[in-house]
């Protein structure tokens, strides 16, 4: 019995290449992994903490709030 995976992958010193076959997945769904292979190469990268994560996070929170509570007051 002779297995037929449904994809290759070949790495090389500077790029991985992955083929397989065009219906294996959609378009929408291979572009939302690659934005998620993109995103955890950014993460690794990164010298941000947690600590500051949730810091910044909360920022952007009170940014977003302090740019949009005027909408809900005058609901």
């Amino acid at each position: 019995m002779s297995y037929n995976p449904s994809y290759n992958v070949a790495i090389d010193k500077r790029e991985v290449v992955i083929r397989f076959k065009r219906d294996l997945i959609d378009q929408t769904t291979l572009s939302k992994f690659l934005d998620l292979v993109e995103l955890e190469s950014m993460r690794k990268r990164s010298q941000l903490t947690e600590e500051q994560a949730a810091e910044l996070a909360g920022e952007i929170d009170r940014a977003v709030w302090e740019s949009v509570k005027q909408a809900y007051a005058e609901a």
